[in-house]
């Protein structure tokens, strides 16, 4: 039994790295050129493109301690909203993501923030600004759904429903303390 904490060793991983970074490009690259001899009319290349850079980004921060978990699902939430709007253009524009894509992501954003406020409960002030940049990003996508596909009420209903029951639930386990952080964060 060691007193000391293991220690990973750098120069190992950043050879891990280096060699998944290569690994990325020759996919990527491979994906281009098979794309390009095989069905040039599709370019499902670049949904590969898209995948890879999806999983550097979730990798880099997850790999990251020191990054808060609202921050992560929030910028998780972010990335997968503009994958899918990208993906969407990218097999013609169909309209799925903007009335389907968007408001799973931001259903199962809120549904995340509820389980971390219930289970962190105590340590949610932490949280606070990232919910409120949430709800206010909510906000303005429920509006472009809304705008952009007014026939498609259900997903626009569950987002929304979603989005007030996190804000109540913000409020009721830690509404002092959320009050508290818009003080400090507003200089009010």
């Amino acid at each position: 039994m060691s007193l000391y904490p293991n220690i990973i060793n750098v120069k190992k991983s950043d050879i891990v790295i280096n060699i998944l970074v290569i690994i990325s490009e020759i996919l990527c690259v491979s994906s281009i050129i098979i794309n390009a001899l095989t069905t040039p009319n599709f370019k499902w290349s670049f949904i590969v493109i898209l995948g890879v850079v999806y999983s550097w980004i979730t990798v880099y921060y997850a790999v990251k301690k020191t990054i808060n978990i609202a921050s992560h699902v929030l910028l998780q939430t972010v990335a997968v909203s503009a994958i899918l709007i990208l993906l969407d253009f990218i097999i013609g524009y169909k309209g799925w993501s903007i009335s389907i894509g968007l408001p799973i992501a931001i259903c199962a954003e809120n549904i995340t923030m509820i389980v971390l406020m219930i289970v962190t409960r105590k340590k949610y002030f932490k949280y606070a600004l990232y919910q409120i940049l949430a709800l206010t990003l909510n906000t303005i996508i429920i509006v472009i759904i809304a705008v952009a596909s007014p026939k498609k009420l259900l997903p626009i209903s569950l987002t929304s429903i979603t989005s007030i029951i996190t804000l109540i639930m913000a409020i009721a386990l830690c509404g002092k303390d959320l009050k508290e952080e818009l003080k400090r964060f507003f200089h009010v």
